[in-house]
């Protein structure tokens, strides 16, 4: 490689550098910008939001049983194995999780 290209490549490389230092802080920099009441608050938030995705996954996941769609699909959407699917969702329904719902 030439000399000139060198140079070239090291200033387009500090160019690089420059902008990504300039970009927005991420997800862990904001969080520890965060005062101590407001990370209890954020916790809480974040819980019930988990509960909530977890109760509608469940009940997608119910619905696509009941469709006659088999654990091996579900489960590589759940990104785990089929057995692992199956078996959560199916103890989850066994110990009456979401039970008020299902009598609604």
């Amino acid at each position: 490689m030439s000399r000139s290209r060198r140079q070239a490549k090291s200033i387009n490389n500090q160019r690089n550098r420059a902008r990504v230092s300039v970009t927005s802080p991420g997800p862990a920099d904001q969080v520890a910008r965060l005062s101590a009441a407001k990370v209890l608050e954020r916790i809480g938030q974040a819980r019930l939001q988990r509960d909530e995705l977890d109760a509608e996954l469940a009940r997608l996941i119910d619905h696509a049983v009941s469709l006659g769609i088999g654990w091996q699909d579900i489960g590589e959407r759940l990104g785990v194995s089929r057995q692992a699917a199956r078996q959560h969702y199916q103890r989850r329904k066994r110990e009456g999780v979401g039970r008020t719902e299902q009598i609604a």
